[in-house]
């Protein structure tokens, strides 16, 4: 899996978390739970997620790791070459 730009990855984010905070202001408004479930969705295709809060842990520990100056996590155990 590639990684998003950090830019985009922390706008997703940053979006994410503010529609929660909009949801919990005003719980009876539907367009904020609309806004909610775009931006989770947004969240979850960039970080390859099913859930939206798998999705921002793991955008929350992408960013902390380039802001450290650390190397991004792999997406997963490397494909063993195949052999002819």
């Amino acid at each position: 899996m590639l990684l998003p730009h950090l830019r985009t990855l922390a706008r997703a984010l940053r979006a994410y978390r503010v529609a929660q905070a909009r949801v919990l202001r005003d719980p009876a408004n539907p367009i904020r739970h609309r806004q909610l479930e775009d931006a989770a969705y947004t969240l979850c295709v960039l970080m390859d997620r099913r859930s939206a809060t798998a999705a921002a842990a793991r955008a929350e520990r992408l960013l902390a790791d380039a802001l450290a100056g650390r190397a991004p996590e792999r997406a997963g155990p490397e494909t063993p070459a195949v052999k002819p």
